[in-house]
C-alpha cells in the first residue's frame, strides 16, 4: 500500500471544466491507479473503465463514479482517516459536477494524514 501525490483541488475542478471534461479523464485514470496501489488490490483497470464509459455513452462511467466514491471512502477508513462524505453524497456531489474537488480532497487528507493499513478511525 503507498500513498498517492497532493494535488490542487481547485485546480483540478478547474481544469476538469476548462478542458470541458478531458482533464477529468486523466485525473479518473490517475486516481484509479492510486486507488489501486492504497488499496493493495487490482480494483480497477483505468484503460478498460474509460473505454467503457465511452462505448456505453457514458453508462459505465457513472457506474465507475459510484465504485470511484466508494473506494475513496473505503480507503480513508482502512487508513485510519474519518471521512467527511459517504460514497452516495460523494457521487451526488459528482453528478453536479463538483465532485472532482471532493474526491481530490478526501485523498489529499488521505494521503497526509492517513496510515497505509490503519486500524480505522475509531469513530462513527
Amino acid at each position: 500500500m503507498q500513498r498517492g501525490e497532493v494535488r490542487n483541488s481547485v485546480m483540478v475542478l478547474v481544469l476538469s471544466i476548462v478542458t470541458c471534461g478531458f482533464y477529468l479523464i486523466i485525473q479518473m485514470m490517475t486516481v484509479m491507479k492510486e486507488l489501486n496501489a492504497a488499496l493493495g488490490r487490482e480494483e480497477y483497470n483505468p484503460t478498460k473503465e474509460i473505454v467503457l464509459s465511452v462505448v456505453t455513452c457514458g453508462m459505465w462511467g457513472i457506474w465507475l463514479n459510484w465504485r470511484l466514491c466508494n473506494s475513496v471512502v473505503e480507503l480513508q477508513t482502512a487508513w485510519g482517516v474519518k471521512p467527511q462524505f459517504d460514497g452516495l453524497i460523494l457521487f451526488l456531489l459528482h453528478m453536479v459536477y463538483v465532485g472532482p474537488y471532493f474526491v481530490q480532497e478526501a485523498l489529499n487528507q488521505t494521503w497526509e494524514h492517513g496510515t497505509p493499513g490503519g486500524a480505522g478511525y475509531g469513530g462513527a
